[in-house]
Formats: C-alpha cells, structure tokens, sequence
C-alpha cells in the first residue's frame, strides 16, 4: 500500500495552476483543495469558460488566464496541472518543464509514442515530476488485490479479462456535450480505447508487474446512429476488443464500449494458477481459491474512503516531489508503454492483422511498476 503525504505538512503548499478548464477540470480543482494546493491560477482559450471555473472552485486570489504561456512564465507556480484535449498535453508538459515546473497531466497522456519519449526526455532534463492519471483505477478495490497477488494468493497470473460497457456514453454525443473533441481522432487520438481504456490498461498492467507485452490484436467498431449537426468529425471507434499477448505467457483482453444495447457493467477478472480475483460494480472484491467456494472479502481499506481518486494522484505527487516516492501514478515511461499498446490497438483495428510491439517501452515500465 503505497505512503500518502499531504502537502499541509509542508511548510509551504504548493502553488498549482490548472491549464484546460473542460468538464474535468472541477475535479482537479476538487482535489488541489483536499490536496492541500493552492489554486493559484487557471487558464482556457475561453476566457469566459475559464472564469467561470475560477468561481466555482478558485479563491479570490486565482487569476484567469488565456494563454498557457503567462501561466508558465510565472515563478510562483510549483505545479501545472493539464486538462487539456489530448493534443495538447505533450506541447504543453513539455513546455511546463522546461519552464521548471512539476506537472500533473490528464490521460490519455499523448498521441503518440514519440510524444511520450520528448516527455520523458524533458523530465529527465529538467529534475521535475510529471504523473498521469491513468492511474485512477489503481485505488479502491485495487489496493486489495495487489496486496493478494503480491503475497502469492493467486500463484503464476496467466489470465486477465476486463470488460466495459455503457449503455449510452459517448462523450461528446450522449454525455458531455460540450466535448466533442473527444470524438475528433485528430484532438483525443481515438475513442473508447483513449478514454476508458487508458485506466483499464494501465491499471491491469500495474497489477500484473507491468509484463512486456508482445502482440496485440484488436477490433473496433463504429456506426450508431446519433444527432450531431452536419460538418461534424466523428471519426474515433465506439467499441473495441483488444487481445494481448505478454512475454511471460499471460494473455490479456479488453472489450469495451461506449454504447452498447447492454447494462452498464465494469469486470475485472484475473486468474492464477492457485487463486482467482473477480472484481464488479456490485461486488467490488471477490476472492476465488483452490481450497473451496468463492469466498467473499471484505474490501474496506485506507483508501475506500469519501476521498476522490484525483486527490489520491496529487497526494502521490506531492510525496514523490518531496522525496517519499510511492510509486503509484502513472509514471512517464509507463504512460509510453499504455500509448504503445493503445496505437498497436488501433494499427491493428485498421489493418486487420496481430501488431507486435519493440520491448524497448514494455522493459522500461517494468523497472519504474
């Protein structure tokens, strides 16, 4: 279970700007309060937008801002914080870093590999953290199960099977209207695989060690009707199933939608030679042994609280910035890896054929799991 550290036992909070004032940005502003971060600045290319954030989560202090560079020009910002579309999350941490600041970005973290690694090039050159988040399914029920399959329950994992189905939620078309960036592949880079699939990926990786992924192969599917006005681009999937292979023999699936004439379901499924995990929506923790029944387990812990899962994230940040790193946002080298497999997806989606992937990311993400 990883240390948590509150920047209220610093001598001094740190000062964090949010760049990208959309839909996501009130849970960010959320979490800089319980974080103990100072809103110290926001900033949108709608000022109107950006203004109103500042009221609803900002303090009198919060200035506005239209331009990112005034925002990273000022000395009294420690953090920036990027809630962004995806095609502007690699320009500006990079810049945010060179500009000496610690940055906390929004998933999916870029668009493609190559961004990643100008990413972590910059962290390397300019001694600063960055975190993703990616990460937020890491928490909860998680912490239980790596717990589990770090005491040996489960034995040798070789099987892992995640699925993801709304009934209507397409960001941009059925919730959140206001985000059509979201199905425009040029802005997000895709669909449900960049949106929901990042946290899936990334938190099955994470429980699994972060195993060097050899293949992938996927499917994707778009075509349900909607009501967008004419000119607009909806070219990203709203279903993907994706199948993956590890070097160590363990396979991985993900079968996700956005809209689907199913129920809403969320199932995480991990199998091992002594033991299995099955985690829902309605039984978050579920333990399945050799030796008899299901056997159900209670799943309270530290982190099953009222404490939103951002706030976990920046906490996490703000112990790494000090020098308690616990290791559990989504790292730069990790965040290459899950944008490797994403594109590998969707390489494969269009060309109809199993992808193979270089070991170069995979090995690097193993070392910082």
């Amino acid at each position: 279970m990883s240390a948590v550290t509150s920047s209220t036992s610093a001598t001094k909070p740190l000062r964090g700007a949010i760049i990208g004032c959309g839909d996501i940005s009130p849970d960010h502003g959320k979490a800089y309060a319980e974080a103990g971060i100072v809103v110290a600045a926001v900033c949108d290319l709608d000022r109107v937008r950006a203004e109103r954030r500042a009221k609803e989560f900002g303090t009198s202090e919060t200035t506005i801002h239209t331009d990112h560079r005034e925002v990273l020009a000022r000395a009294d910002i420690d953090l920036v914080t990027v809630a962004t579309p995806v095609a502007g999350h690699a320009p500006v941490t990079i810049a945010a870093l060179q500009a000496g600041k610690h940055v906390a970005c929004e998933k999916p973290s870029t668009l493609s590999p190559d961004e990643n690694r100008a990413i972590i090039a910059a962290e390397r050159a300019s001694g600063k953290r960055v975190v993703f988040f990616s990460s937020r399914y890491r928490y909860g029920a998680a912490t239980l199960a790596r717990d589990y399959i770090a005491a040996g329950e489960l034995g040798d994992i070789y099987r892992v099977d995640m699925r993801f189905y709304r009934r209507r939620g397409r960001p941009g078309v059925d919730i959140i209207p206001d985000a059509r960036w979201f199905i425009d592949s040029t802005l997000a880079g895709g669909g449900v695989i960049m949106d929901m699939g990042q946290y899936f990926i990334d938190n099955t990786m994470s429980l699994t060690g972060w195993p060097r992924i050899a293949t992938v192969s996927a499917t994707t599917f778009r075509g349900f009707p909607h009501q967008l006005p004419a000119g607009t681009t909806f070219d990203v999937e709203e279903h993907c199933s994706i199948f993956a292979r590890a070097e160590n023999g363990c396979s991985f699936s993900y079968d996700l939608a956005w809209m689907s004439h199913h129920p809403p379901m969320r199932t995480l499924t991990i199998l091992g030679t002594k033991g299995g995990i099955r985690m829902t929506d309605e039984q978050p923790f579920c333990f399945h042994t050799e030796k008899g029944p299901w056997k159900f387990v209670d799943t309270t812990t530290p982190w099953r609280d009222d404490t939103r899962q951002s706030t976990l994230v920046y906490r996490d940040l703000i112990a790494a910035i000090a020098g308690n790193d616990p290791g559990v946002g989504t790292t730069p080298t990790q965040a290459l890896a899950l944008t490797e497999i994403t594109r590998a997806a969707l390489q494969s989606a269009k060309e109809g054929r199993e992808i193979a992937l270089a070991p170069a990311a995979q090995k690097q993400a193993q070392k910082r799991g």
